[in-house]
């Protein structure tokens, strides 16, 4: 009996340090996109040197001033963020016996926070490859869903009555490729190559043209989306309505402020904003998507 207790502590620790680090990890996705904003990608030596990463400026702790600060402020919110993902990943471990699964995702989010981490070093390396920035925020990204799920699966959060798994796990697909898109054109240069609303005109190329659309279309279905199953979900009410009418608000938020970021030319505060945005709105679908397969489960 005493046993099967700290099993049981040890997963409710596992699941509150998931929780924790799942918030800083979209922390650190906003973070991100300041130090890319702000032009402070390189803020810690722009020769390419290899004591640009894991130094800054040749030193463990540079001088705190400027896109320096900034950099170097981004590498400590990561170092923490990986400590609380650890801590996380190590509790569940020792309560493997009674709760695997939750073991199993939390394994796989520290070992997914820290192939973000070497990525963010190939990232400086390589001098801000956009390529590489896109796989840097795919693995950020899938991070933020395994903390997720290992934090609902640990804490066992059951909503009443639970979402539909089918529609849930078709909600994570497009978000991903709705996000991941937008990352792609940040990646291939392209942020300001569509200028016109709501589609691009004559003054965007073929190239940039192509991406934004996709982008934009598949953005517009998938807040209709959100707004359609949070006004399905209302008939059952709780918990799940109230997540689902969530999200719905948070994703219709993130179109207004990407379609004024065109319209304003892509000021910096709405493009950290976007992201941030687009960050939450993946984290309430990964959580609706965990708390789904939780509630089809018996206890």
């Amino acid at each position: 009996m005493e046993e099967i207790e700290t099993h049981r502590a040890d997963a409710r620790r596992a699941g509150w340090l998931a929780l924790i680090a799942a918030a800083l990890t979209l922390g650190l996705i906003a973070y991100g996109a300041w130090v890319r904003v702000s032009g402070s990608g390189l803020g810690c030596g722009d020769s390419g040197g290899l004591l640009e990463w894991p130094l800054c400026d040749g030193a463990l702790v540079p001088e705190i001033e400027g896109a320096t600060g900034i950099e170097f402020g981004h590498r400590v919110y990561a170092g923490v963020t990986m400590l609380a993902t650890a801590a996380a990943a190590f509790f569940a471990f020792r309560a493997r016996r009674s709760d695997p699964t939750a073991a199993k995702l939390l394994a796989g989010a520290l070992a997914a926070i820290l192939a973000q981490a070497v990525l963010g070093g190939v990232t400086v390396l390589t001098e801000l490859h956009g390529m590489v920035r896109l796989a840097h925020l795919t693995f950020s990204l899938l991070t933020l869903a395994l903390l997720t799920g290992g934090a609902a699966k640990a804490l066992d959060v059951r909503l009443a009555p639970p979402p539909s798994v089918k529609r849930w796990r078709a909600l994570a697909v497009a978000t991903a490729f709705v996000v991941l898109v937008g990352g792609a054109i940040v990646g291939t240069g392209q942020s300001a190559g569509c200028p016109g609303l709501p589609l691009c005109d004559a003054r965007s190329s073929a190239e940039a043209a192509g991406i934004h659309n996709v982008h934009r279309v598949a953005a517009t279905a998938l807040v209709v989306a959100f707004i359609w199953t949070a006004w399905q979900a209302r008939r059952t009410g709780g918990a799940a309505f109230g997540m689902s009418a969530a999200i719905a608000l948070i994703a219709l938020a993130q179109f207004a402020v990407g379609v004024i970021a065109v319209w304003l030319r892509l000021p910096d505060a709405l493009r950290v904003l976007h992201l941030a945005l687009a960050a939450a709105t993946w984290w309430g679908v990964a959580a609706q998507w965990s708390f789904a397969l939780i509630g089809r489960k018996p206890r």
